[in-house]
Protein backbone atom coordinates (compact mmCIF):
# COMPACT_ATOMS: atom_id res chain seq x y z
CA UNK A 1 0.00 0.00 0.00
CA UNK A 2 1.07 3.77 -1.07
CA UNK A 3 2.00 5.64 1.54
CA UNK A 4 0.23 8.98 0.59
CA UNK A 5 1.74 11.44 2.74
CA UNK A 6 5.21 10.49 1.34
CA UNK A 7 4.41 11.34 -1.88
CA UNK A 8 2.52 14.66 -1.28
CA UNK A 9 -0.96 13.54 -2.35
CA UNK A 10 -2.56 13.94 1.34
CA UNK A 11 -1.78 16.40 3.83
CA UNK A 12 0.52 15.37 7.28
CA UNK A 13 -1.83 13.99 10.04
CA UNK A 14 -0.64 15.97 11.94
CA UNK A 15 -2.43 18.98 10.36
CA UNK A 16 -5.61 17.53 10.03
CA UNK A 17 -8.50 17.83 12.64
CA UNK A 18 -10.23 14.63 13.79
CA UNK A 19 -13.87 14.62 12.37
CA UNK A 20 -15.22 14.86 15.83
CA UNK A 21 -13.61 18.16 16.55
CA UNK A 22 -16.33 20.68 15.54
CA UNK A 23 -14.91 24.85 15.46
CA UNK A 24 -17.47 27.01 17.62
CA UNK A 25 -18.18 28.46 14.25
CA UNK A 26 -19.11 25.28 12.86
CA UNK A 27 -21.21 24.56 15.90
CA UNK A 28 -23.22 27.86 15.53
CA UNK A 29 -23.96 26.85 12.06
CA UNK A 30 -25.05 23.22 13.24
CA UNK A 31 -27.02 25.30 15.56
CA UNK A 32 -28.75 27.24 13.22
CA UNK A 33 -29.34 24.75 10.50
CA UNK A 34 -30.76 22.72 13.40
CA UNK A 35 -33.28 25.71 14.59
CA UNK A 36 -34.30 26.09 11.28
CA UNK A 37 -35.26 22.76 10.51
CA UNK A 38 -37.04 22.53 13.55
CA UNK A 39 -38.94 25.94 12.82
CA UNK A 40 -40.16 24.35 9.09
CA UNK A 41 -40.84 21.18 10.74
CA UNK A 42 -43.93 22.34 13.05
CA UNK A 43 -46.25 21.17 9.99
CA UNK A 44 -47.46 24.37 9.39
CA UNK A 45 -46.50 26.01 5.75
CA UNK A 46 -45.69 29.40 5.80
CA UNK A 47 -46.20 31.14 2.70
CA UNK A 48 -42.79 33.29 2.91
CA UNK A 49 -40.39 29.87 1.99
CA UNK A 50 -37.13 32.14 1.48
CA UNK A 51 -35.04 32.74 4.36
CA UNK A 52 -34.95 36.13 2.88
CA UNK A 53 -38.29 36.67 3.21
CA UNK A 54 -38.68 36.23 6.68
CA UNK A 55 -36.07 38.38 7.65
CA UNK A 56 -37.08 41.23 5.50
CA UNK A 57 -40.88 40.42 7.47
CA UNK A 58 -39.09 40.45 10.97
CA UNK A 59 -36.96 43.21 10.53
CA UNK A 60 -39.80 45.91 9.20
CA UNK A 61 -41.88 44.52 12.07
CA UNK A 62 -39.55 45.93 14.00
CA UNK A 63 -39.35 48.91 12.37
CA UNK A 64 -41.51 49.77 9.52
CA UNK A 65 -41.31 52.01 6.43
CA UNK A 66 -37.74 51.36 5.64
CA UNK A 67 -35.66 52.12 2.82
CA UNK A 68 -34.45 48.98 0.94
CA UNK A 69 -30.96 50.14 1.52
CA UNK A 70 -31.70 50.78 5.30
CA UNK A 71 -33.14 46.71 4.94
CA UNK A 72 -29.50 45.94 3.44
CA UNK A 73 -27.69 46.82 5.99
CA UNK A 74 -30.24 45.57 8.48
CA UNK A 75 -30.19 42.12 7.11
CA UNK A 76 -26.82 41.68 5.71
CA UNK A 77 -28.48 40.62 2.64
CA UNK A 78 -26.97 41.69 -0.74
CA UNK A 79 -28.82 44.63 -2.59
CA UNK A 80 -30.35 42.11 -5.58
CA UNK A 81 -31.73 39.68 -3.24
CA UNK A 82 -33.56 42.75 -1.36
CA UNK A 83 -34.90 43.72 -4.49
CA UNK A 84 -35.99 40.14 -5.74
CA UNK A 85 -37.46 39.31 -2.45
CA UNK A 86 -39.44 42.59 -1.74
CA UNK A 87 -41.05 42.11 -4.99
CA UNK A 88 -42.10 38.35 -4.40
CA UNK A 89 -43.55 39.80 -1.03
CA UNK A 90 -44.69 42.75 -2.64
CA UNK A 91 -46.74 40.63 -4.81
CA UNK A 92 -48.58 38.28 -2.38
CA UNK A 93 -49.70 41.07 -0.58
CA UNK A 94 -47.21 40.82 2.56
CA UNK A 95 -45.38 44.27 1.59
CA UNK A 96 -46.33 47.54 0.23
CA UNK A 97 -43.96 50.35 -1.03
CA UNK A 98 -44.70 53.86 -1.11
CA UNK A 99 -42.30 57.07 -1.81
CA UNK A 100 -40.95 58.68 0.99
CA UNK A 101 -43.22 61.89 1.96
CA UNK A 102 -40.08 64.08 2.26
CA UNK A 103 -37.47 62.69 -0.58
CA UNK A 104 -39.58 61.51 -3.19
CA UNK A 105 -36.59 59.55 -4.48
CA UNK A 106 -36.81 57.18 -1.95
CA UNK A 107 -39.02 54.37 -1.16
CA UNK A 108 -40.16 53.44 1.82
CA UNK A 109 -41.43 49.60 2.57
CA UNK A 110 -44.22 48.62 5.06
CA UNK A 111 -45.85 45.65 6.10
CA UNK A 112 -49.55 45.08 5.14
CA UNK A 113 -51.39 43.45 7.87
CA UNK A 114 -51.39 40.30 6.26
CA UNK A 115 -47.57 40.82 6.74
CA UNK A 116 -47.81 41.91 10.04
CA UNK A 117 -50.41 38.42 11.11
CA UNK A 118 -47.81 36.30 9.03
CA UNK A 119 -44.47 38.00 11.05
CA UNK A 120 -46.84 37.46 14.25
CA UNK A 121 -47.05 33.32 13.32
CA UNK A 122 -43.10 33.02 12.45
CA UNK A 123 -42.24 34.94 15.52
CA UNK A 124 -44.42 32.63 17.92
CA UNK A 125 -42.54 29.74 16.46
CA UNK A 126 -39.08 30.82 16.52
CA UNK A 127 -39.82 31.78 20.18
CA UNK A 128 -40.86 28.64 20.95
CA UNK A 129 -38.28 26.76 19.63
CA UNK A 130 -35.50 29.05 21.02
CA UNK A 131 -37.18 28.65 24.51
CA UNK A 132 -36.66 24.40 23.83
CA UNK A 133 -32.96 25.56 22.55
CA UNK A 134 -32.03 27.68 25.35
CA UNK A 135 -34.43 25.76 28.51
CA UNK A 136 -31.50 25.00 30.41
CA UNK A 137 -29.43 27.97 30.18
CA UNK A 138 -29.07 29.84 33.69
CA UNK A 139 -29.41 33.47 32.84
CA UNK A 140 -26.26 34.57 33.63
CA UNK A 141 -25.00 31.68 30.99
CA UNK A 142 -27.51 33.44 28.70
CA UNK A 143 -26.16 37.13 29.05
CA UNK A 144 -22.63 35.64 28.63
CA UNK A 145 -23.55 33.46 25.75
CA UNK A 146 -25.47 36.71 23.87
CA UNK A 147 -22.12 38.84 24.72
CA UNK A 148 -19.50 36.51 23.31
CA UNK A 149 -21.72 36.16 19.91
CA UNK A 150 -22.58 39.84 19.66
CA UNK A 151 -18.36 39.91 20.25
CA UNK A 152 -17.59 37.60 17.30
CA UNK A 153 -21.15 39.54 15.11
CA UNK A 154 -18.76 42.60 15.61
CA UNK A 155 -15.49 41.30 14.21
CA UNK A 156 -17.11 40.06 11.30
CA UNK A 157 -18.86 43.01 10.66
CA UNK A 158 -15.88 45.30 11.86
CA UNK A 159 -14.08 42.93 8.94
CA UNK A 160 -16.28 43.64 6.37
CA UNK A 161 -16.82 47.36 6.58
CA UNK A 162 -12.74 47.57 6.50
CA UNK A 163 -12.53 45.28 2.93
CA UNK A 164 -15.11 47.90 1.79
CA UNK A 165 -17.89 44.78 1.57
CA UNK A 166 -20.68 46.16 2.28
CA UNK A 167 -23.30 43.13 2.05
Amino acid sequence: MQNLNVNGKAPAQEDALPSSVRTPIQLIGDIARMMGDRIRSTGEEHPVSQKSGRLLLMELARRDGRTQLDLVHATHLKAPTISVALQKLEKDGYVSRRPDEYDLRATRVFLTEKGRALDDKIRRHVHAEESEAMKNLTDSERETLMRLLNKIKTNLTDTSEKDGDLY
